[in-house]
């Protein structure tokens, strides 16, 4: 069981860097060699964020019904074919805009799948007590890969183009799926016999997820929580970039050094993760995570100029605010896991991150018009607030609730 682990957390690893970098040149192919518009760009944002928040509801339902392995070999490959065919495209000059929008929306929409039958089957295969350590090493496993995406995607591209890079792309998931080659299937819920259509079955899945969430006061906090934390990162997401490069005027190549701590602050949330919960309790831990993640995104509204006091708050605000999230992150995913029988895992799962994908339009929207109306640096002290709240809501509400109790429910 424990080689099945590490192979899914291979394929998790590979997987992970096969999106961060889809998410990076996807934009540079929209803007570099089709010249889009802001408007043209925003659009893809918007694809790849409704096709997730709206689809995830439905992949909730079809995949607590499959088998979890062959949920993420579909996905990789999926990707693989998307991107695939995206590359081709570029190297033959014939890609429009259209299509590369459509790109986006399957990429996340098939990653989303992804990450949630790869929940599920951590959490049906690993004890409910070593969770917390699992999900640790998966966190440490994706901002690894993460940094990597980051660091290498703009030499990869600058260097071989869209398409080899879009190709390179495409490969990496392919790696991840036979990284998945004999890992052990999870058996798939039978589904009741049904009165009616397949389709009329499918919402029927769809509202019983829905109404677990509604009805677990756990849940519903959870839910509570991953909107304000949305809200927040779209916040930061619409502003961020534009303070620290524009408005603070800091180089780039100072900015790449400062977003590298952001891994080494990863990490150290990740180390901790599993023994602040055990002193604490889950609630308690992603309290004091979320805490963390709203001391550090204070830090940033408070730098002023491009000195070495700005950039030391930014610096400080990439590894507190990260190893902050990253311990949110754990006890978040673990909870979630945790928190009702293995049947309803995806769609439970999938209710959550619904909610918290339209915080992230809700998000974008406020602050596209705030950043405007207020400038950059209200923006990103309103995002600020923002992490306090969920982190308040994570106190008052999960209290010292523990792997241990989730798991008895």
């Amino acid at each position: 069981m424990a080689g099945d682990f590490t192979r899914v957390l291979a394929a998790e690893s590979i997987s992970n860097f096969g999106s961060m970098l889809s998410r990076i040149a996807i934009p540079w192919l929209a803007a570099l060699l089709l010249q889009a518009t802001p408007l043209q760009m925003a659009a893809l944002v918007v694809a790849d964020v409704v096709a997730a928040a709206l689809g995830s509801l439905v992949l909730g339902s079809l995949i607590d019904r499959t088998g979890k392995r062959a949920v993420m070999l579909f996905a990789d490959l999926s990707r693989c074919a998307v991107l695939g065919v995206l590359a081709l495209a570029a190297w033959r000059g014939s890609i429009g805009f259209a299509l590369l929008v459509v790109g986006a929306a399957a990429s996340g929409l098939l990653t989303v799948a992804f990450e949630l039958a790869r929940s599920a089957w951590v959490a049906q295969s690993v004890d409910a007590v070593d969770l917390p350590r699992r999900n640790a090493q998966l966190s440490v496993a994706g901002s690894v890969s993460e940094v990597a995406a980051f660091t290498l995607g703009g030499w990869l591209y600058q260097g071989v183009g869209a398409a080899l890079s879009l190709a390179f792309d495409a490969l990496s998931y392919a790696v991840s799926a036979l990284a998945l080659r004999g890992v052990h299937e999870v058996a798939a819920t039978p589904r009741e016999p049904a009165h009616g259509s397949r389709w009329r079955a499918l919402v029927g899945d769809v509202a019983v997820g829905l109404r677990t969430v509604v009805s677990q006061p756990p849940l519903r906090a959870l839910v509570c929580i991953d909107v304000l934390l949305a809200f927040g990162m779209s916040l930061t997401g619409t502003t961020y970039m534009i303070y620290v490069s524009r408005d603070l005027a800091v180089p780039t190549g100072v900015l790449g050094m400062v977003f590298a701590l952001g891994g080494v602050g990863a990490v150290a949330g990740a180390s901790l993760a599993p023994r602040l919960g055990r002193w604490l309790g889950s609630g308690r831990a992603m309290a004091l995570g979320l805490a963390t993640l709203a001391l550090g995104a204070a830090l940033v509204p408070v730098a002023t100029g491009a000195g070495w006091i700005a950039i030391a708050l930014l610096a400080a605000q990439q590894v507190i605010g990260d190893a902050g999230h990253t311990v949110h992150d754990v006890h978040d995913r673990t909870l979630r896991q945790t928190a009702v029988a293995g049947p309803l895992l995806a769609r439970v799962d999938a209710g959550i991150r619904s909610a918290g994908q339209f915080a992230t339009l809700a998000g974008a929207a406020v602050g596209g018009g705030l950043g405007a109306a207020l400038g950059t640096r209200s923006v990103l002290a309103l995002a600020a607030v923002s992490f306090a709240l969920a982190a308040a809501v994570a106190g008052a509400t999960l209290g010292r609730r523990s792997v241990s109790t989730a798991a008895a429910q």
